[in-house]
């Protein structure tokens, strides 16, 4: 029969091994780069780039507030609509909320022709969309 390591020892030998790679830094230029997300070289959609423009925008002429769902709101349309309707509409606008903060985040940074930019450009985009579809203009974006 072969030779088997108990489990244990096996499990505490590859503890030691992992901690004892954590201990290496790399070098502060490394950590930089590595830290950096992707660049997509295709480039963005262009219905994205527009929105992530108009994203752009709406936020720094502060008609958006990144801390206050509601200024993401059509206040006519969402005034007319139903107690249940007008909570939906608050948790949506809570959600891509805190994605669009994201976006502005990584703008604010240089990060503009990212896969992570581009993703969350285009989720906020077909998010809202989608939604809008359901339940009228209900948003400024």
């Amino acid at each position: 029969m072969a030779d088997q390591q108990d489990p244990k020892v096996a499990a505490e030998e590859a503890t030691k091994e992992i901690l004892k790679q954590g201990e290496q830094d790399l070098p502060e230029d490394k950590q930089t780069e590595m830290g950096k997300p992707l660049k997509d070289d295709t480039g963005i959609n262009p219905d994205d780039q527009s929105f992530l423009q108009l994203l752009v925008e709406k936020i720094e002429k502060k008609e958006i507030d990144l801390y206050a769902p509601s200024s993401l709101l059509n206040e006519e349309l969402y005034d007319g609509l139903d107690e249940q309707a007008q909570g939906k509409a608050d948790y949506n606008a809570l959600n891509l909320l805190s994605t669009i903060r994201q976006i502005y985040n990584l703008w604010k940074l240089g990060e503009r022709e990212t896969y992570q930019i581009q993703n969350l450009v285009h989720q906020v985009r077909i998010t809202k969309e989608r939604l809008e579809e359901i339940g009228g203009d209900i948003f400024i974006i």
